[in-house]
């Protein structure tokens, strides 16, 4: 520290002596008893300055060169105080009494809340909704959001937030959704956590919130418009979570409901002066244990959150720092916990999966008023993650006769073998009968970042000025060992994958952004915001090389009194996960030879391995998102109404393409060495690696070695690579939040918010596919590939529409302290329809008039009603030439008459829809409704208590599709009944 205090000593001598301007003073103090409040901080909005009360609520802030400014004062515990404050003075002194924050203030309110000072589409939850709603993940804030739907809280699978998106659409919503805490991004971009234990890719999502202590959070600022050009590696919006920080009571918390248990303990403890008087500071430590059940009828598989954070605050005002204070902060956080399942009685004996969640997150946070013409403060962020998550599952395996694993990296040809300690094990003899074999997939992903950033305001009669500038640099590497097993004698086929030979991705970003503020009048002014970003992306020792990207943000505000009108524009680059740049390695395996079975019923299986890894694509695009924002707010008759209009478009989404090459092999059929001289007991099976030849011999030397007869073959063979997507996903909709005034008599108060949510997502890349599993007409493997315009599938895109409303009624009664609300969540319209067409929006698939003739084309469209029909390929290619594409009408026609086989293989690249004939029908859903209640009752000072009833009239109604005429319980769409209760301690 006294380092630290060196170095910033001779920084500040450099500088250039302090302005001339006004001294602004004054005192915090509680306003019920009149004591000072310690560690308050005190902000000038319009020139950015601030300080933080010392042990006698005392502040000092030198140099203010405006004439008036809204000053806000913040401290834990108290609800913010803004006043406007005129500096006429050469010394403005002021007094600030702050109430305490809690139900005995009309204030207190259960919703989130608007950011009215902010120029793009944001909201905060504070502690009071948090505590009332019980959060347990912070992915249930989302029922507070505009036309959010309820929840019941679980933690036994992962969670994400997606903002402005629907649960299962393209594009990877939460991916792109950008979530932090206290500033350290939690990332998912060095996890392979997307690929299952089987090594298979799955679909990339975003970082799960399930490891975030919800206990001891503050507040969560959700900017669902579009965010400032400081925020990279984002696509559709920001969650920032605040932690506690600052001076507090001991505070307990203990939880429960029918299937999770919380108990928390947190302090802010003032850590004094030292013997020279100097103020050391502010240590805030949080322990908080979670666990969380799948099912309360049989509580065995569980989730654990065993987390632990500390907070260091302090501001320095000595000697040359006491015009330019220094305020900084220090945390870490570290979560022990995950799913485990060996304790379920209803698994299968010894089966059993554990999943680690284990993190460790630190960060540093330095913030130093400079006050200088030229420069206002300096911003030095640093933080980092780094993740255990390492899944162990212990399997039971049966086979009747012996099976062969593969474990072969290279090409060639392999036959099975008993394990040898040490050896290379290419095709491992696994034994016959039951045994248990414990797979690992082992991903420990890291994530730093390290920011600095400069704040410049300036006042220039009416317009205050605010330029902000910085560069960033982030890395993720994965320290993961990748998949292995703990047996390699009875371990399934599997390949070695090692997470942590992949390179580490750095990004490099700087932004430039202008925030000016001009006052148009009396009660009116305009807010400006503008400004660009440039990422560099540099993934060394791979052939990605360099990418570089640029992304514009605008933002307007105009305000008149009580009404305003907003608008934003502005593009958000999302880095790619490593599973997307690195897919996991593919192996085709081609079955070449099974022998006779021996006395012992062993049976030797030998096959070609064919790796089918591709490290890269080098025309591989960053993931892009363009946001548009049109959004107004006022106060008519009492009546408070904020609208926002949005689009987004995605472009170059992340996904998974397949790619075939034509191969030439031995296969060595059973028949083969079916009836040999050699005795079936006495056989010994060699295989030649380079030629597949199979040759048997004798082990008791009585017969000379026999040469089995091979065929040579030729077949498709696959493999897999990320690509973008060359069509956009569009999301486009409004919100809204009608605030009625407060109804006096009875102190309540009614909220009415909702959403009209609409996607469309078409997809038309050209893909190929080979039914492989299928066999020609000839008996050879099959050797055609179809190309289909959207993929394979009978729909190649998805539309849907939704109208969410709810209807939240809160009375409050301060003199009781307590708040009940009731919520009513509705759905007045869900829709969606599968969609097939082209780009131009011409028909895809073809109606036919009778579903087993697929040649009885109608002029009808598949969207007419209830059809049958039809996709043929638009061009198909053969094995002798993979990348030679032929149109596949004309020959598929002609071969109807003329060549029956090559008909009859063509025809297995159509893809009939001839099972539903609904499939393109417009489904919609039926109106449903669900109603929630939630009480928070404090006792004093000393104690609150929630309790919470989710569907607590128990609907279980009856919906409709009109798409298939059928009823369906409406718990499909609503939570079942549940209920929660916290009590919470403070002393």
């Amino acid at each position: 520290m006294r380092r630290l205090l060196v170095i910033l000593l001779i920084v500040a001598a450099a500088l250039e002596a302090a302005g001339q301007g006004r001294t602004f003073k004054g005192m915090v103090v509680d306003q019920k008893t009149g004591e000072p409040v310690e560690f308050a901080t005190v902000l000038v909005k319009s020139t950015e300055q601030w300080s933080v009360t010392d042990e006698k609520g005392q502040f000092t802030i030198s140099g203010i060169s405006v004439a008036a400014s809204k000053v806000e004062v913040a401290s834990l515990g108290y609800v913010t105080v803004t006043r406007e404050i005129k500096f006429d003075k050469a010394v403005t002194e002021e007094t600030f009494k702050m109430a305490e924050d809690n139900l005995t203030l009309e204030s207190a309110v259960v919703t989130a809340q608007e950011n009215a000072n902010s120029a793009a589409t944001s909201r905060t939850i504070d502690k009071t909704a948090l505590e009332h709603v019980q959060v347990m993940n912070v992915s249930d804030i989302s029922s507070l959001l505009p036309g959010g739907a309820t929840v019941n809280p679980s933690l036994t699978s992962d969670q994400q937030i997606s903002l402005r998106a629907g649960k299962g659409e393209s594009g990877s919503a939460s991916f792109g959704t950008a979530v932090e805490v206290d500033g350290v991004r939690l990332s998912n971009n060095a996890s392979f956590t997307s690929s299952d234990l089987n090594g298979r890719s799955g679909s990339v999502k975003g970082a799960s919130t399930n490891n975030i202590a919800s206990s001891n959070i503050e507040s969560v600022e959700v900017i669902t418009g579009v965010p400032s050009v400081e925020y990279g590696d984002m696509g559709t919006g920001v969650v920032k979570i605040n932690t506690r920080k600052g001076k507090t009571p001991w505070q307990v918390t203990m939880s429960t409901s029918p299937r999770t248990k919380q108990v928390s303990l947190s302090k802010g403890f003032s850590l004094g002066k030292s013997r020279s008087g100097v103020n050391l500071g502010v240590l805030n430590a949080s322990a908080e244990y979670t666990n969380s059940v799948s099912d309360p009828l049989s509580p065995y598989t569980s989730y654990d959150r065993k987390q632990l954070s500390l907070t260091y605050s302090k501001q320095f005002t000595e000697g040359a720092l006491s015009s330019m204070p220094l305020r900084i902060s220090a945390g870490l956080a570290g979560n022990l916990g995950g799913l485990d399942d060996k304790a379920d009685p209803d698994k299968m004996l010894n089966t059993w999966l554990v999943r680690k969640d284990n993190s460790l997150r630190a960060n540093f946070t330095s913030n130093w008023l400079l006050g200088k013409s030229w420069i206002t403060n300096l911003e030095l962020n640093a933080s980092m993650v780094y993740s255990n998550k390492e899944e162990r599952e212990n399997a039971r395996y049966h086979n009747t006769t012996t099976a062969t694993a593969l474990h072969a990296t290279e090409a060639g040809y392999y036959i099975s073998s008993n394990y040898v300690e040490g050896g290379a094990n290419n095709a491992v003899l696994l034994p016959m009968g039951y045994y248990y074999n414990v797979m690992a997939l082992d991903d420990k992903p890291f994530s730093s970042k390290v920011t600095l950033k400069a704040n410049w305001v300036k006042n220039i009669g009416k317009v205050d000025n605010k330029v902000k500038a910085g560069v960033d640099w982030t890395v993720d590497k994965n320290y993961g060992t990748g998949q292995y097993s703990e047996d390699l004698a009875t371990a399934p086929s599997y390949r070695e994958w090692r997470f942590c030979d992949v390179p580490a991705m750095h990004n490099v970003g700087a932004y430039l952004e202008n925030n000016f503020m001009l006052m148009t009048g009396k009660d009116s002014h305009l807010n400006v915001i503008a400004g660009l970003r440039w990422d560099n992306t540099v993934i060394k020792g791979s052939a990605y090389g360099t990418t570089s990207s640029l992304s514009p943000r605008f933002n307007a505000k105009w305000t008149l009194g009580a009404f305003s009108v907003r608008a934003g524009w502005g593009q958000a680059v999302k880095l790619p996960s490593f599973s997307v740049l690195y897919p996991t390695p593919s192996y085709y395996d081609i079955d070449v030879f099974t022998s006779t079975a021996d006395a012992n019923n062993t049976v030797y299986r030998a096959y070609y391995v064919m790796p089918r890894k591709i490290e890269y694509n080098p025309e591989l695009k960053w993931q892009r998102n363009t946001q548009t924002e049109i959004g107004a707010e006022g106060t008519v008759a009492g009546i408070h109404i904020s609208l926002a209009a949005f689009r987004n478009t995605t472009e170059w989404a992340f996904n998974k393409e397949t790619e075939y090459d034509s191969f030439t092999y031995v296969k060595t059929p059973v028949s083969a060495v079916q009836g040999l001289s050699i005795p079936a007991t006495d056989r010994i099976y060699t295989l030649d690696p380079a030629s597949g030849i199979v040759t048997v011999s004798d082990k008791t030397g009585a017969n000379a070695p026999i040469v089995a007869a091979g065929q040579t073959r030729k077949q498709l063979v696959q493999r897999y690579f990320e690509k973008n997507d060359q069509s956009p996903i569009h999301r486009m909709g409004i919100e809204w939040v009608v605030d009625f005034p407060r109804i006096t008599p009875i102190n309540t108060t009614i909220r009415l918010d909702g959403n009209f949510y609409t996607y469309r997502a078409v997809y038309t890349d050209l893909d190929a596919y080979c039914p492989n599993t299928t066999l020609s007409k000839d008996g050879s493997p099959y050797k055609y590939i179809g190309w289909y315009l959207g993929g394979n599938g009978n729909s190649n895109g998805t539309e849907s529409r939704s109208v969410k409303t709810n209807v939240t009624v809160t009375t409050h009664i301060p003199k009781v302290r307590m708040i009940v609300s009731l919520k009513v969540e509705g759905s007045l319209l869900r829709y969606t329809r599968a969609l097939s067409e082209r780009e131009d929006g011409s028909a895809r698939s073809r109606v036919i008039s009778d579903r087993t003739d697929r040649f009885s084309f109608t002029d009808g469209s598949v969207y007419d009603g209830q059809v049958y029909s039809v996709l043929w390929p638009d061009y198909y290619s053969t094995v002798d030439a993979p990348g030679t594409l032929k149109p596949f009408g004309p020959d598929y026609l002609d071969a109807k008459t003329s060549n029956p086989d090559l008909y009859a293989d063509l025809t297995s690249l159509v893809v009939a829809n001839t099972t539903y004939n609904y499939t393109f029908v417009p489904d919609y859903i039926s109106p449903y409704f669900c109603a929630n209640v939630s009480v928070t009752k404090e006792i004093g000072d000393l104690a609150s208590i929630s309790f919470y009833a989710n569907n607590f009239f128990n609907n279980r109604a009856q919906v409709r599709s009109s798409k298939t005429g059928n009823l369906s319980s409406v718990t499909s769409y609503i939570p079942g009944f549940y209920y929660g209760l916290t009590l919470r301690l403070k002393f």
